[in-house]
């Protein structure tokens, strides 16, 4: 959001990446500060204890729950090959395939 602003405020020390992540000048912050910052957050607002690393896991799920697609999926999450999204979140597909099942029983028994 302040990308725009701090790159004029930074000037040629500002450090250009995707992360989502930084301090002001770009520089991203170190995965254990962020660790300890949602470490802490949980704890503050009394929320159950998860790593920061499960909220990836989650939005795979609600993505799949939403009708998304694992290509879709690992698109979104950055994965190189497929494999790594279907190896990693192959559960997701057991309920649709329960679904298939049950679509297809109905059809037979017509």
């Amino acid at each position: 959001m302040f990308s725009k602003e701090n790159k004029s405020l930074f000037g040629r020390e500002y450090i250009q990446n995707d992360y989502v992540f930084k301090w002001d000048n770009g520089q991203p912050y170190n995965p254990d500060y962020i660790t300890s910052k949602f470490a802490k957050t949980l704890k503050k607002y009394n929320l159950k204890k998860i790593r920061f690393h499960d909220l990836r896991h989650s939005c795979a799920s609600l993505l799949n729950a939403q009708g998304y697609t694992l290509k879709d999926i690992q698109e979104w999450l950055g994965h190189a090959d497929i494999q790594t999204t279907a190896n990693t979140y192959a559960h997701l597909d057991i309920g649709r395939k329960k679904n298939i099942t049950n679509c297809l029983s109905s059809v037979i028994e017509k």
